[in-house]
């Protein structure tokens, strides 16, 4: 026997899961001179924190009409949240009654693991041990702290629910608010709302609370599917592209072994819910039943809040377990969801994936049988036949501003014999006609100085092309090596929003490329004419977890599509020269993202979100005010926005030449 042959030593579930837990468990604070400890919170979705309405809410209850705030403490920084949802909104002066939750949303962008949130009904939870977490206060300085109870039951029934803890381990204050988590799934199954005063144990609200959500009447922007698909989302892109050697919770479920004989292993559960995440809504929560019902064979009992997402369909499938009959009711829940009626249209992509991995995942189960297969494809063929939906933007649309008025032009000029210091001139550019400069300094503004001088000249030229209902681009003519240069980024006056915010800002390059080819020349203004005519083809060209190697060579690029839109995920540091690569080769649009992407990131969200633009613009034309959009949601603190920060466009015309661009500027 060798070394190693042994029987194992069974696994501590808390050994794996307390280090996964602790680093998404936050602490909550005040905002006023102190920043006292009001309670503890977790992430549940990228920079979506929920805790207790009572710790939220702390000395703020009779708050109206404005937004109330809290400190989000994370590792040594403090963010800012604002309280975007608590139930109930204040308490009756003496308690708190259930569900007591709250979503807090927050306005610093950050980096963070996020919390595994169970899928299933609460009736399906573990009597077995569970652990809590949170932080308490010691000696004036704060602590992070977790234990280990029971589910001893619960209390209450209907919708009111909340889950008995028992009394094997002490909870001190500070941890209401704390995700409890069962340690034989690995979930988190609640959130820690008190200590039963005179009691044993404590008390927990059940996830399943937040279906509790109000349902928005817009159903692309529905708080509760916002939230659980960024969860969803979140957990398939890491499963795909996990930095490093950090553990993730897909691993920490096979570890545990918490998929034994269940139908999907742990791997296929958070594809399927990262794929179930990408389409549109349930239309409502009375069709969802019925599909739930029918891949069920037999309707889901007892249900004291309904299901509102694919996800809470899909927890309630777990409980089949006769032969093949889970595994047949997950895949015929799947191919419902991918051709099910919709609030709204799904991207075609997003069906057609799970469909394939429906398709697949039946193809390699030994256990099903050809009919089973058959029943499957005739299904979708038949439901596909069926459906009818409205056609709904899936993103903030502006009109069309491509020959609707005149643009503003910023032009930047380097001066080379005098480093961090620049002239410049803006003008009104018209579609057709002469241009007419508002204002140009050749005296050469340091980078510090450029935002207020140009403060004023900008917003003539603003007052002379904005138009009711249209806010004029600003075309930013800079040399290659300046195409970082930020100009959406700045605010003009001290109390406005970003100018990237305010109008759509795009990069034009003021340098052509070294002895241009005419064919070269003709073949960019071919490509440009393609994009605006017809649907562009987005396709990250540097990333290593879609691409192979760094950025295609120039002839490999002229070969690519007139569709085909340039998107640059990693080449931050290195733009101007990658830029200058796209326009040797013929291109004049693309997006980049101009800050540098550490090695390890994963970067499917950024993938994902730039296709999704780009399909929705549906075509090159509305891009700039696409990105618009996507900046003001940014500014506004929209965390499904947050992706794009730093997102930059090149639409660098070839049919309207920068005005002067022949001019050489003389060094005096």
């Amino acid at each position: 026997m060798t070394v190693g042959d042994g029987p194992r030593d069974p696994v501590d579930p808390a050994e794996i899961l307390v280090p996964l837990v602790s680093a998404a468990t936050v602490r909550v604070h005040g905002v006023e001179s102190g920043n006292p400890l009001l309670g503890s919170g977790f992430f549940v979705a990228p920079n979506w924190v929920l805790t207790c309405a009572h710790v939220a809410l702390a000395g703020q209850e009779e708050t109206v009409g404005a937004a109330r705030t809290v400190s989000i403490g994370y590792g040594d920084r403090m963010l800012t949240g604002v309280v975007e949802w608590a139930e109930p909104a204040s308490s009756d002066g003496t308690r708190w009654p259930a569900p007591d939750l709250a979503l807090v949303r927050l306005l610093d962008m950050v980096d963070h693991p996020c919390v595994w949130l169970s899928e299933r009904t609460a009736k399906g939870y573990s009597t077995h041990e569970v652990a809590f977490f949170g932080w308490v206060p010691m000696d004036g300085e704060v602590y992070p702290y977790n234990g280990r109870c029971t589910i001893s039951g619960q209390l209450g029934a209907g919708s009111g629910g909340l889950l008995k803890l028992g009394n094997e381990d002490e909870m001190p204050q500070g941890l209401s608010g704390g995700p409890v988590v069962d340690l034989v799934r690995g979930e988190v199954i609640g959130v820690l709302k008190s200590r039963r005063v005179g009691r044993d144990g404590g008390l927990a609200v059940g996830i399943q609370q937040l279906r509790r959500l109000p349902v928005g009447t817009d159903p692309a922007d529905d708080l509760y599917q916002r939230v659980m698909t960024a969860h969803d989302l979140h957990h398939a892109d890491r499963h795909g592209f996990a930095p490093g050697a950090e553990d993730t919770w897909t691993d920490a479920h096979s570890e545990l072994g918490a998929a034994a004989g269940r139908a999907l292993t742990p791997g296929q559960r958070t594809w399927l819910l990262g794929m179930l995440a990408q389409l549109p809504p349930p239309a409502d929560a009375q069709g969802l039943q019925r599909i739930v019902t029918e891949a069920r064979g037999a309707p889901a009992q007892g249900l004291p809040l309904a299901p509102r997402g694919w996800r809470d369909g899909l927890g309630l499938l777990y409980d089949l377990r006769r032969g093949n009959s889970e595994l047949e009711a997950v895949l015929r829940y799947a191919v419902q969801a991918a051709s099910a009626a919709r609030p709204y249209p799904a991207e075609e992509s997003a069906e057609q994936e799970l469909w394939q991995w429906a398709e697949k995942i039946a193809a390699d189960a030994e256990t099903l049988t050809r009919m089973f297969r058959n029943q499957l494809i005739n299904q979708r063929k038949s439901r596909l036949r069926l459906r009818d939906f409205p056609v709904v933007p899936l993103v903030r649309q502006f009109p069309p501003q491509r020959g609707a008025g005149p643009d503003a032009l910023l032009e930047i000029i380097h001066r080379g014999w005098e480093p961090g210091r620049y002239d410049w001139r803006v003008c009104v550019v018209p579609d057709k006609g002469e241009v007419d400069c508002v204002e140009e300094d050749f005296r050469g503004t340091s980078f510090q100085e450029l935002p207020g001088r140009l403060a004023e000249p900008l917003a003539e030229a603003f007052r002379r092309c904005d138009e009711r209902g249209r806010a004029a681009p600003l075309q930013l003519a800079v040399p290659g090596a300046l195409v970082g240069f930020a100009a959406e980024a700045w605010r003009l006056r001290p109390d406005g929003r970003t100018l990237g915010a305010d109008r759509p800002v795009v990069i034009r390059r003021t340098d052509p490329p070294a002895d241009e080819d005419p064919a070269l020349a003709e073949e960019r203004i071919g490509r440009w004419h393609t994009l605006h005519r017809q649907q562009p083809i987005p396709e990250v060209l540097d990333c290593d977890e879609v691409a192979q190697g760094p950025l295609p060579g120039e002839s490999e690029l002229r070969a690519r599509p007139r569709q085909l839109l340039p998107v640059l995920c990693r080449s931050g540091p290195v733009a101007p020269e990658a830029l200058h690569t796209l326009v040797r080769s013929g291109y004049s649009i693309a997006l980049w993202r101009r800050e540098p992407v550490e090695a390890e990131t994963a970067c499917a969200e950024f993938h994902r979100g730039t296709a999704h633009t780009v399909r929705t613009a549906r075509t090159a034309g509305r891009l700039p005010e696409a990105l618009a959009g996507l900046r003001a949601g940014v500014a506004d603190g929209v965390p499904e926005t947050y992706w794009s920060a730093g997102l930059t466009l090149l639409y660098d015309d070839p049919t309207r030449p920068l005005p002067g661009t022949d001019e050489l500027l003389e060094t005096p």
